[in-house]
């Protein structure tokens, strides 16, 4: 019971590398129940204590309660030892279950490659599931560099138009790249590191002076890792769930020193509310390799996410001072003075970013003139907001977020109502499922005096985030409008919940004496 306890206790504070050593004991104690096991099993996958992970995959899978990421987990055990005949079976057991089934003839290729060197005919079956293809192209043409068809692989990963971006997708060019180089055609390894981003240009470098690349795909463990780690970022880009961590801990364990899996695999550790060890899992990246801007880059915000604003501008100011500071490592040093409620500073970084980009990349993104319009909004100089968000609608006007900032922000104005309306309107055209934009579009009715239908709209958002304070304190000054009293001081009550010190005391005021035209939402 006390190392249950400890164990817990470790794993409300975001800590799973400390209670890893209880479930450990745990689950030699208890290896046959199953509730022990599973939390054995995520304890372990949060923490990167993989043997332990396994250790408790095999107890969950005796009991016949193993989740679908653990099958695929041992699939990732099987193949790093080169377990063949074991790899087998569980490729086997994968196809006939629904979850991952979709990986299997990928999952088998790459073990074919391990045992023959050639696992690139399987691809070319064909195959019933839409979502096998969506994965199937970009791992057949990596498999046909790491069988040594440069031209051929090349020209089958160019032809496909990739999905896969950030991080994951920079692994894969990454590893493309490193084995093209390796192959001797670093003509075409220069052809796919065009990029701006930090880890493309190092390894660009490491090409141009015939060094070699870290992260290349020439082994079926390397092959598999690259999948694996792409299906984490797919479904972790949706919601952040222990599934996508254990895929990317699954990957990491085929591909270990993998910077940009390890990477990836912090990010979705903080995501699951262990920024802590995010941090320090991103603190083992190489520091002159490749991915050690990004890595600094990582931990920065993640340092932000977990309360450490100090630690993060101290790294983002010297990325910011080096000689070759680039356009995002201000809009980094910017979004880190955000966090500390210092719009005044961010504002003159954004300036120098924007610079930077019209000087070196042709022109700023219209990002970087939203990022500049929201800290001149917080520093309370709405005229250059108002211009600078202006910008950037008028750069990406199809941009929801833009369309919002600029037209709620001028709505809290009462100001050009008409123009207002409409950008909120287009705004929730694009993006009809976002709660803090249809609160927008009910709050826009609400102050045109359109009351019944501000209630519809304003109910649906509340219906889709419950807790969000504004959204509900704008509902309760609907109700109350509309002579709902009572519902009026649920809402308000339900605001309070989380609402910050200013707003909680117009809150309160509403809630005692009802709604005047002081206390009205802004």
């Amino acid at each position: 019971m006390a190392e249950y306890v400890r164990a817990r206790l470790a794993d409300s504070a975001g800590r799973p590398d400390l209670a890893v050593a209880s479930y450990s004991v745990l689950l030699a104690d208890n290896a046959g129940d199953p509730a022990m096991a599973l939390r054995a099993y995520r304890g372990g996958i949060g923490a990167g204590d993989m043997v332990l992970a396994v250790r408790a995959a095999h107890a969950l899978d005796q009991a016949q309660q193993l989740p679908p990421d653990g099958l695929v987990l041992l699939y990732a055990d099987a193949l790093s030892r080169q377990d063949w005949a074991g790899l087998d079976a569980t490729i086997t057991r994968i196809e006939g279950q629904n979850n991952f089934s979709f990986l299997a003839p990928i999952l088998r290729a790459w073990a074919e490659f391990g045992q023959s060197g050639n696992g690139s005919a399987i691809l070319d079956r064909p195959t019933q599931s839409a979502l096998t293809g969506v994965y199937a192209g970009e791992q057949r043409a990596l498999m046909l560099l790491a069988e040594g068809r440069a031209d051929e692989g090349y020209s089958t990963l160019l032809a496909l138009n990739s999905g896969a971006t950030g991080i994951a997708g920079n692994v894969i060019r990454i590893g493309s790249a490193g084995r093209l180089s390796a192959l001797r055609r670093r003509d075409l390894a220069n052809a796919l590191l065009v990029s701006n981003d930090a880890s493309i240009r190092a390894v660009a470098a490491l090409v141009a002076k015939g060094r070699k690349v870290p992260g290349a795909i020439d082994s079926a463990q390397k092959g598999a890792a690259t999948l694996l780690a792409r299906l984490a970022s797919d479904i972790g880009r949706q919601q952040p769930t222990p599934v996508a961590l254990a895929l990317a801990r699954s990957a990491l364990l085929l591909d270990p020193q993998n910077d940009g899996i390890r990477l990836l695999t912090g990010a979705m550790m903080a995501a699951q509310g262990n920024p802590e060890g995010g941090i320090m899992l991103l603190a083992t990246i190489n520091k002159k390799g490749p991915w050690a801007a990004d890595a600094l880059d990582g931990r920065a915000r993640l340092l932000v996410d977990a309360d450490r604003p100090a630690d993060a501008l101290a790294i983002a100011q010297g990325l910011a001072q080096s000689p070759n500071a680039r356009a995002q490592d201000f809009i980094r040093l910017g979004e880190i003075y955000m966090a500390m409620k210092r719009p005044l500073d961010a504002v003159s970084v954004y300036d120098r970013a924007i610079a930077l980009a019209e000087r070196d990349e042709g022109g700023a993104p219209w990002s970087y003139w939203l990022f500049k319009g929201s800290a001149q909004h917080d520093a309370g100089q709405w005229p250059a907001a108002r211009d600078a968000l202006a910008k950037a609608v008028a750069l990406a006007p199809d941009q929801a977020i833009a369309l919002n900032y600029l037209g709620y922000s001028q709505l809290e104005r009462r100001e050009n109502l008409d123009e207002a309306e409409r950008l909120i309107r287009k705004a929730s055209e694009l993006r009809p499922k976002d709660s803090a934009i249809t609160d927008s579009l009910g709050w826009t009715y609400f102050v045109r005096g359109k009351v019944p239908e501000a209630i519809i709209t304003l109910e649906r958002a509340v219906r889709d985030e419950p807790g969000e304070p504004t959204i509900n304190e704008h509902l309760g000054d609907a109700y109350w409008t509309a002579g709902r009293r009572i519902e009026a001081r649920y809402a308000w009550n339900a605001a309070l919940i989380h609402a910050d010190e200013k707003a909680a005391v117009r809150l309160r005021a509403k809630i005692d004496f009802g709604l005047t035209p002081e206390t009205i939402s802004p």
